[in-house]
């Protein structure tokens, strides 16, 4: 993940799969740098509002499958509260705009979030895929049991 490239590559190995818009955190909300590994995958996911963070304190929790879902339909957990996540925003994507966390569109965070699943030793049977892509609200989590590496660089 580069950050001022405002893109985010998937590799196996040392072959670059795919590359992908994100919108990143904004100048007061940093998205931060550093390496992790994603050891969560949530289909669906309920947004919970950091409490912690001031600019979160007066807003509500948002359930599944809600259109105002900032999550969009899957997160990918490597730095909570950080993660990877879709959007209901997808004129964001290749703006520094978010509270920190890595945005990418629905269709892309469905697609990572299977792959990290496969490559985590998480992987499901299609009709699981298809039940978690056409029931929205229902919140589905998996553990990755070997975690997926994740390096967020500031990039030049």
């Amino acid at each position: 993940m580069n950050l001022a490239e405002r893109e985010l590559y998937v590799y196996r190995n040392d072959e670059r799969l795919a590359t992908h818009a994100v919108a990143v955190g904004s100048e007061e909300w940093p998205t931060p740098t550093g390496e992790w590994t994603i050891g969560q995958v949530i289909w669906n996911p309920r947004w919970i509002p950091p409490r912690e963070e001031s600019w979160a304190e007066e807003v509500e929790v948002v359930e599944p499958g809600d259109p105002e879902n900032p999550l969009g339909r899957a997160q990918l957990v490597y730095r909570a509260p950080n993660s990877v996540h879709g959007t209901t925003q997808p004129e964001s994507l290749g703006k520094a705009v978010s509270h920190g966390s890595i945005r990418v569109s629905n269709e892309v965070a469905m697609e990572l979030a299977r792959q990290v699943m496969e490559a985590g030793g998480a992987g499901k049977d299609e009709r699981w895929y298809r039940e978690a892509r056409q029931n929205r609200t229902e919140r589905r989590e998996v553990l990755i049991p070997n975690p997926v590496p994740i390096r967020v660089v500031a990039g030049e």
